[in-house]
């Protein structure tokens, strides 16, 4: 009879510790979450460990979300029912936390290098290489409170957001710039800002060599043939504040314009209608400027 009831016992600890206590399964579940990805191909295998020889476990569809635990080489550890999968980075995009109009304004409220303006384009990427990036304007309240305006997709350099650029590079130039002069081959589409009405004469210098470098000249009177202004994508812009001391080889014609293609040579871009709404929208009263960063600096501002 004792030994009956003491392996009753035995048992019913067992159970209770069964119930108690997680698996490795559950544990893997509730692993730290790095960020959420989203994923880019139609079929994408999820995988028993991070390669092409393990054992296919499952599959997700193109657009499905995914929580990254870890990284390991070109393979995202991820969170997969109720355990863990691997998958393709090649094949994950990570998502951004500013679409939430909540968390941008909270972001941009905390930065500490906006005393003086009034208002704010913010570019952002989710990575340096990033070509896709979120373009968010904000307007300061009568409260001193920045407030989400507008926010639109557009493209950056084809090297993406980086914090040293040089002629040629391809890149975005990093950092805070201030919004004092918009041009176009169309008609002022209303801006308060000073804007140049663009002719064939027009190009823009970026000839390392030149004494007019990162200016905007008239080709019969310097004789200057590069960047010619006159084509589609300038139908509407605005100069880009950087590089003003005109250091040669820095880098020059960073413009805010109208996205073709996948990315810009440096520039950042999105629609024509964007283009121009914001053009109407940016006020020299209120002191414009625009912020370029990868997600993860946007503490330094």
């Amino acid at each position: 009879m004792k030994r009956r009831f003491s392996l009753i016992i035995v048992i019913a600890a067992v159970l209770l510790l069964t119930v108690l206590l997680p698996t490795n399964r559950t544990v893997a579940a509730k692993a730290k979450v790095l960020y959420t990805g989203e994923t880019t191909a139609s079929t994408l295998n999820v995988r028993k460990s991070n390669g092409t020889q393990y054992k296919v476990i499952g599959t997700l569809k193109k657009g499905s979300k995914v929580e990254v635990v870890k990284k390991e080489g070109s393979w995202l550890k991820i969170n997969y029912k109720n355990g863990y999968g691997y998958v393709s980075s090649t094949y994950v995009k990570k998502i951004s936390k500013l679409t939430s109009k909540a968390e941008s304004e909270k972001i941009v409220n905390k930065m500490k290098t906006l005393t003086k303006n009034k208002q704010l384009i913010l570019v952002t990427t989710t990575g340096k290489k990033e070509t896709s990036a979120l373009i968010q304007t904000f307007s300061k309240d009568k409260n001193g409170k920045w407030k989400r305006v507008k926010s639109v997709k557009g493209i950056v350099g084809k090297n993406g957001i980086q914090n040293q650029i040089s002629e040629g590079s391809k890149s975005t130039p990093a950092g805070k710039y201030s919004i004092t002069s918009a041009f176009g081959r169309k008609a002022n589409p209303g801006t308060k800002l000073p804007y140049h009405r663009i002719t064939s004469d027009d190009v823009w210098v970026d000839n390392v060599k030149s004494k007019y470098y990162n200016t905007l000249q008239s080709k019969k009177k310097t004789g200057e043939k590069t960047e010619s202004m006159n084509i589609p994508q300038y139908d509407y812009g605005f100069v880009i504040d950087y590089n003003t001391k005109r250091v040669k080889g820095k880098g020059s014609a960073i413009f805010f314009h109208i996205a073709k293609g996948n990315y810009t040579l440096g520039c950042t871009a999105v629609s024509k209608d964007n283009v121009a709404s914001i053009l109407k929208w940016l006020d020299p009263n209120k002191k414009p400027v625009i912020i370029q960063a990868v997600e993860s600096d946007l503490s330094k501002y």
